[in-house]
């Protein structure tokens, strides 16, 4: 049952979650795996192996979560219990990944381990609590999509905050590790702020009851939407290209550019381009409809690669690319959340349940496989290019750089414009919406 309208208090809030989620995942996709190796001096291999191992185990984490949510039954709701018990512990974790003390080698990497997996367990029980809350704070289409554009508008914000900020706030509270440490305080605090305000504010307006749940029974219904596998497929596909292409930019801008402080400069032409393409996504959506959105931005962003690539040592080229990547991303990756909740009308429409939270935890714990096969990826073509950590690099080093920046990520791009085509729910969307919407007015 659907109560009241939307407030612009609650779609403000709900975006201002997605600012903190993608300050504290843009911090630590964009500069972790640099802070690791070149300020904390851990190995590439052993940043990879924790990079990679500990995002697969949050993958698994989303995966437990969403299962949970689809069980619980509280006075506060189905989302908010986690996401009340998570947000603190989160973002001290946050903190402490930015804190590794000067004790020996096998020690940093243990303790870089420890508060890694930590910050990532913790990360997919709140992130995956926020992504269902999106599916029940309204069923109406028009509604969700305007709480969606306010989302891209945070990721916009969040991003623009984790890139354009991080290395100058470094540089201005210390320099080094003394650097890294203030500005994860100062990150986490904003974070835990702009997260509990969301967790507030937002209400859940859709219930579904369900007494019994096994996992077993709402995978096979999830199933019955090839829509909704082929989103889990680019999510998977699209989140590695972006990780990989955003970590790898300190790297290239340092080791092939020559300028380590161009890095700021890139990185922050992806969340302007967010912020002023957000905005607009959603009419592009009501015109031309999740799938072909999908497939543009994923054409969009090879083209934009291939655009960074040519542009070799000229910074005005690799702006203006690295702008147009960004749109090009937005337009891809906007629609996966409005459009995971559409696919949750469908297998509603097919089967009379609605797994929200195994659906949309599913769907993150394949987007965080994208993110955990990105570091393994990165490190294992530095290690092969013969990357050394902080001095002068080889031919075949700058081309492994080249690579993680570059190469593999048009492939992967590719590969998410075929995964994209077998999206098939626009047409079919209205009808099906309409007719749930009969039924939930009978049953009240």
């Amino acid at each position: 049952m659907i109560k009241k309208q939307l407030t612009t208090m609650e779609k403000l809030s709900f975006g201002g979650g997605d600012v903190a989620n993608c300050v504290t995942f843009g911090v630590t996709s964009a500069y972790l795996s640099y802070y690791y190796t070149d300020t904390v001096g851990i190995s590439v291999a052993a940043v990879g192996l924790i990079l990679g191992a500990a995002r697969i185990i949050e993958a698994f984490a989303n995966l437990a979560t969403g299962v949970a949510i689809d069980k619980v039954h509280s006075r506060f709701g189905r989302t908010k219990p986690f996401l009340y018990a998570t947000t603190i512990p989160l973002m001290l974790f946050f903190f402490l990944m930015f804190a590794v003390p000067d004790v020996s080698a096998p020690a940093k990497t243990a303790f870089a381990f420890f508060t890694y997996l930590t910050f990532c367990v913790l990360y997919a029980v709140n992130n995956t609590a926020y992504g269902t809350l999106l599916s029940i704070m309204t069923g109406n289409v028009k509604q969700r999509r305007s709480i969606n554009n306010y989302k891209l508008m945070g990721i916009g914000v969040g991003t623009m905050i984790s890139n354009a900020c991080t290395l100058p706030l470094v540089a201005v509270l210390g320099g080094g590790k003394r650097g890294y440490i203030f500005t994860g305080l100062i990150f986490a605090v904003l974070s835990a702020v702009l997260l509990m305000n969301c967790t507030v504010q937002c209400r859940e307006r859709i219930t579904v009851q369900s007494d019994k749940v096994k996992v077993r029974d709402e995978l096979r219904h999830a199933l019955r939407s090839r829509s909704w596998t082929a989103l889990c497929a680019v999510a998977l596909l699209i989140t590695c290209a972006l990780t990989l292409r955003t970590s790898g930019i300190v790297y290239y801008a340092k080791y092939v550019l020559e300028n380590e402080q161009l890095a700021t400069l890139l990185l922050a032409m992806s969340p302007i381009s967010m912020l002023v393409s957000s905005p607009f996504i959603g009419q592009v959506l009501d015109r031309v409809g999740n799938r072909k959105c999908m497939v543009l931005g994923s054409l969009g962003m090879i083209l934009s690669i291939l655009g960074m690539a040519v542009s070799g040592s000229n910074v005005t080229g690799q702006v203006v690319f690295n702008f147009l990547c960004g749109v090009a991303s937005n337009l891809c990756t906007g629609p996966l959340y409005s459009a995971c909740s559409d696919t949750m009308d469908e297998v509603e429409y097919l089967t009379g349940e609605r797994p929200q939270g195994i659906m949309t935890s599913v769907m993150m714990c394949t987007n965080k496989l994208g993110i955990a096969f990105a570091p393994i990826i990165s490190s294992v073509v530095l290690g092969a290019g013969g990357y050394a950590a902080g001095g002068a690099q080889s031919a075949k080093a700058l081309s492994a750089i080249r690579g993680n920046v570059f190469w593999i990520p048009v492939l992967l791009s590719a590969l998410g414009i075929l995964a994209a085509m077998f999206f098939d729910l626009d047409k079919r969307h209205k009808t099906i919406v309409k007719d749930l919407e009969n039924k939930r007015k009978n049953i009240s």
